[in-house]
């Protein structure tokens, strides 16, 4: 069995491409119009930056899966290594845990 190796300049390219989306997301949930944000404005950072790199892992994992349909072009399956895995999904739960982290502190659990 061959071991899949990892396509990096379309991983970084794809995680680039989301962690953008994720950080305009992030500002969309935590605002509101007139009166500023829903979390404490220190925390505003934390928060988008988690929603940036969750959205930077989101898209390094699916690739071109997460952008387009599969009628629209035929879709190649990106190459994926094992860490390139890792690597996304650890992005992706430091991204969750900086959001859950603004928003508790906020709240005053943390």
């Amino acid at each position: 069995m061959t071991r899949a190796k990892a396509d990096w300049l379309g991983w970084v390219l794809q995680f680039i491409f989301g962690f953008f989306p994720g950080i305009f997301l992030g500002f969309i949930v935590i605002s509101r119009r007139r009166h500023g944000w829903w979390i404490d404005s220190a925390m505003v950072p934390y928060f988008i930056l988690g929603a940036g790199l969750l959205g930077g892992a989101l898209a390094s994992h699916y690739g071109d899966r997460l952008w387009m349909e599969c009628r629209t072009f035929p879709l190649y399956e990106n190459a994926q290594s094992r860490f390139s895995i890792l690597l996304s999904v650890l992005l992706g739960l430091t991204g969750v845990g900086l959001m859950v982290f603004a928003v508790l502190k906020t709240i005053g659990i943390v």
